[in-house]
């Protein structure tokens, strides 16, 4: 009998319907596709210090650090309840935990809530529950931290807040508010060029180069400030390679460093391509990228352009969109990707997350509950927060916590999917070790009932299977904790008649 290999392009397609994605993964949880159209899990995790207690509240913002006695520190900034108080913790290398919250922060908002609270609107007002709601009341956003590093100290601001903050790495000693800073603050970027910005709802405040104490303007020294002609409200700031963005819900501009009087000169660099929120943005040296409303960008320093994303209706259709301000992205720099992580529809917090490999230009997608993270290189291993408040070390070992990593296939049909194949037969990639399985799903018809075959070993010695359809999908998963790869499965197949 012939065989007819299963050569499935790399990366997940999850756009338009069923059919647009004939022969291409459309579905996947924790894997990755290293080398071309070979398979692979992700990393697992693992507790980065068992013995270190949770924070409270939820950790959204992370970022990592060496001083400059070369010791290592992850902070992160947390959501709570104004009568918790927390808000700011750092880690050192061991995982120890350090409270460094500022005194008199008196928390903020958790969770996204509409204008007025819940119950502001009439009961049983139209749209009705479970409806789309109509544009007229104000969703308010959670408050989440942005954070960044100036010189070897950690710079903070919290919207709920307004306030900058430093902290110098005593971990005795409570982050201090940078007294001379505007206040009514939404977020902080630190710029190349050694100066803090201050994002306020539309004006860009900056401190003389690295002096946090003189923020007012004057002929002797480079303090200043500008309100930006945008129609969105300030998000958030990211570093790239001869340039500072500054990102607005709405609009991205480009803060590049003068001298003199002017200090800094401001660009539009794209409309209508804000950032989704505060932590959706992800610096790669000359570039960034970012999830917007409904859609994926980068800059990659001239102007923004869109980011084509092939599970962009997977995502966005199931977003919850009034919690989106705690979606939040890192870039996994060892294997040349880019990770989102957002909640859905039926979630409040961060549970799926949507994968981009730059080096590759695939996407991947599944579920994953996180709220920060933060690449490696200062840590050995990415560091990530789970809404428990515990730190997670990851791309470590092969434990995914119960979770098994798979892909599946859309239909796959033999010539216009008018014949009947008849499978006796499955062989594995010779790259396999039986640590990995393959499922057929099969229908006779598109909207026929579907039946399960399998599961079948994969294994350097051909699986004996038994089954006939007119459309096949392919399931492949990893069942075993360990660095697998699939590769091309071939079938026995036998082209039966067109019953």
């Amino acid at each position: 009998m012939p065989y007819v290999d299963l050569e499935i392009p790399p990366g997940v397609y999850a756009n338009g319907t069923a059919r647009q994605a004939k022969g291409r993964w459309c579905a996947a949880n924790l894997v990755r596709w290293p080398n071309g159209p070979d398979l692979q899990p992700v990393g697992g995790w693992r507790l980065k210090n068992a013995a270190t207690p949770a924070v409270p509240g939820k950790a959204r913002a992370m970022v990592t650090w060496r001083d400059n006695a070369g010791s290592r520190w992850a902070a992160v900034g947390t959501n709570n309840a104004p009568a918790g108080g927390e808000g700011l913790f750092v880690f050192n290398a061991a995982g120890s935990r350090f409270d460094i919250t500022p005194a008199g922060y008196a928390g903020s908002k958790p969770d996204a809530e509409l204008g007025g609270g819940y119950g502001g609107g009439a009961y049983n007002a139209p749209p009705g529950y479970g409806q789309p709601r109509l544009d007229d009341d104000n969703i308010l956003p959670a408050a989440v931290w942005t954070l960044d590093t100036w010189g070897q100290h950690l710079v903070a601001c919290c919207e709920g807040d307004g306030k900058l903050y430093e902290w110098t790495l005593d971990s005795a000693v409570a982050a201090q508010p940078i007294a001379a800073a505007p206040t009514g603050l939404r977020g902080v970027v630190v710029t190349a060029e050694n100066f803090i910005f201050a994002l306020g709802d539309r004006r860009v405040s900056w401190c003389d180069q690295a002096d946090s104490a003189d923020w007012t303007p004057a002929a002797t020294n480079q303090a200043g400030d500008l309100d930006l002609q945008t129609p969105g409200r300030l998000m958030c700031g990211r570093r790239v390679r001869g340039a500072t963005l500054v990102f607005s819900d709405v609009d991205v501009w480009a803060a590049t460093y003068l001298g003199g009087v002017a200090v800094y000169g401001f660009q539009r660099a794209g409309a209508d391509c804000g950032v989704l929120a505060k932590g959706a943005a992800v610096s790669l040296d000359g570039r960034c990228v970012w999830m917007g409303r409904g859609a994926f960008f980068a800059y990659d320093g001239g102007a923004v352009a869109d980011l084509p994303c092939e599970i962009a209706d997977h995502v966005f259709q199931d977003l919850n969109e009034q919690q989106a301000s705690k979606v939040t992205a890192w870039h996994n720099a060892d294997h040349g990707e880019v990770w989102w992580h957002y909640p859905s529809a039926a979630s409040l917090e961060n549970d799926r997350y949507a994968a981009w490999c730059y080096r590759t230009g695939t996407w991947s997608m599944g579920q994953l509950a996180r709220t920060c993270g933060a690449s490696a290189g200062v840590f050995q291993n990415p560091l990530l927060m789970a809404p428990d408040g515990r730190l997670w070390e990851h791309e470590v070992g092969w434990d995914w916590s119960g979770a098994q990593p798979f892909a599946r296939s859309a239909p796959l049909e033999i010539g216009a999917g008018d014949r009947v194949m008849a499978v006796s037969g499955v062989i594995g990639d010779e790259r396999t070790r039986g640590e990995a399985q393959v499922r057929f799903f099969t229908r006779a018809f598109p909207n026929g009932a579907e039946a399960e075959q399998g599961p079948y070993p994969l294994t350097r010695t051909p699986a004996d299977a038994r089954f006939s359809a007119r459309q096949v999908e392919t399931e492949v998963a990893f069942t075993a904790a360990a660095d697998s790869r699939v590769g091309v499965l071939r079938l026995d197949v036998q082209t039966a008649g067109r019953r």
